[in-house]
């Protein structure tokens, strides 16, 4: 009795797969029809209001209103300096072995723990596994925290089709079809010689305040945990600890306010940098078909929080700049699509694994160089790529 009703289920789900659209998971089909500039007045009003003294000068003026408004939480920071020692300390004993993989001091191989988290574009909703590359098993892992926490899987697509929580993070079956994380994984190890052990916790239709409602956080929470455990029980050592983030598509559907996605997004990363993450990168949405300009508020939210926040730093802003005949509906990208943005975001990433500092990038949407705090972009040879060379077309009228 219980195969049948699974059967039953399972057939239903696949015939509203559809359903994985960014139309929410609270909101309806007239909701998607509003636009950016509808955004909640209220939440803006309903805001604390916080009492500054008067300047006294022009200058103290200016410097007021130059303070980025982000969140500052001592335990997180905590967290994250011991991390990035962590890994400084790491970076100095690593060592190649004769196989050409990357050692520690006491023998245990690198690996730099990534979670891909956010909706349906993250998970591939509109992707196809058989064009996704190949990753080869030592030079890229997923570890399934929720199906299978025992060991380390070579990546393949679709990416987390098994991790589903069914009182949480979850996906119909069929919502994952092939996703930008083998390019990703790809991309990173050629750049940085560390293999990427990925953790999926995405979902479609899934905006901040699912994101946000206690079931979720304590699933992604211990999803980053198991991992952390795991490895660092293992033959392995866990360098940096990155989260990818896609998602923002239905806080648009729901008209958010920028300050009101960047409160949420607050919300949601303080157990993972609590958990010992280092910084969350953004891959900013694009578009839909018929609406070029549908994800502003969103994306200028995302590219402002990169810019301000030590947290966050953007991964990348290509999906701006792809015409939507790669589209292959209203709301997501195919594969060929997905492995690009895998391979931009990977360089990003990869830039400060490297670096330790954040990449200066072409942004997409509005044609200019996006610079973070405190860097000069002066001087460098940063320009859009030619996308016919990537076999797509652009949209950048």
């Amino acid at each position: 009795m219980k195969c049948k009703i699974l059967l039953t289920l399972t057939v239903i789900c696949s015939m509203f797969i559809i359903s994985c659209a960014p139309t929410g998971r609270n909101a309806s089909a007239e909701t998607s029809q509003e636009t950016p500039e509808e955004a909640g007045t209220l939440e803006a009003a309903a805001e604390e209001i916080v009492v500054q003294e008067t300047p006294e000068t022009a200058e103290e003026a200016e410097e007021v209103e130059k303070e980025p408004d982000v969140l500052v939480d001592p335990e997180a920071e905590a967290v994250i300096q011991v991390t990035k020692e962590s890994a400084e300390k790491i970076d100095e004993q690593i060592s190649d072995g004769s196989d050409g993989y990357k050692y520690s001091e006491d023998g245990k191989r690198i690996v730099d723990l990534i979670m891909f988290m956010g909706q349906s574009n993250m998970s591939g909703a509109g992707g196809n596994a058989k064009y996704a590359p190949k990753v080869p098993y030592e030079e890229g892992f997923e570890f399934r925290a929720v199906s299978d926490p025992t060991r380390l899987y070579q990546i393949e697509e679709p990416f987390g089709v098994n991790e589903n929580n069914l009182n949480a993070i979850m996906d119909l079956p069929g919502a994952k079809r092939g996703s930008l994380v083998s390019s990703f994984a790809n991309t990173y190890f050629k750049e940085t010689g560390v293999p990427v052990v990925g953790v999926s916790a995405s979902a479609g239709a899934t905006d901040t305040a699912f994101w946000m409602s206690a079931p979720v956080e304590a699933d992604y929470t211990e999803r980053l945990k198991r991992a952390i455990v795991w490895l660092e029980n293992d033959k392995y050592v866990i360098r940096h600890r990155y989260v990818v983030w896609l998602q923002g598509e239905s806080d648009a559907v729901d008209a958010l306010s920028s300050e009101k996605y960047e409160e949420n997004m607050n919300n949601i990363i303080r157990p993972l940098f609590i958990n010992g993450v280092e910084k969350v990168f953004f891959i900013t949405p694009g578009r839909t078909i018929t609406k070029k300009d549908y994800f502003s508020q969103i994306i200028a939210s995302q590219i402002k929080m990169s810019r301000e926040s030590g947290y966050y730093a953007l991964g990348t802003t290509i999906l701006s700049g792809i015409s939507t005949e790669y589209m292959v509906d209203e709301w997501h990208y195919n594969q060929t699509v997905l492995n690009l943005v895998g391979e931009e975001s990977a360089r990003s990433v990869a830039y400060y694994t490297n670096t330790g500092k954040e990449a200066c990038m072409y942004n997409y949407r509005d044609g200019k160089v996006y610079a973070p705090d405190g860097t000069d972009p002066e001087g460098m040879d940063i320009k859009p790529l030619d996308l016919e060379t990537c076999g797509l077309k652009t949209n950048l009228e």
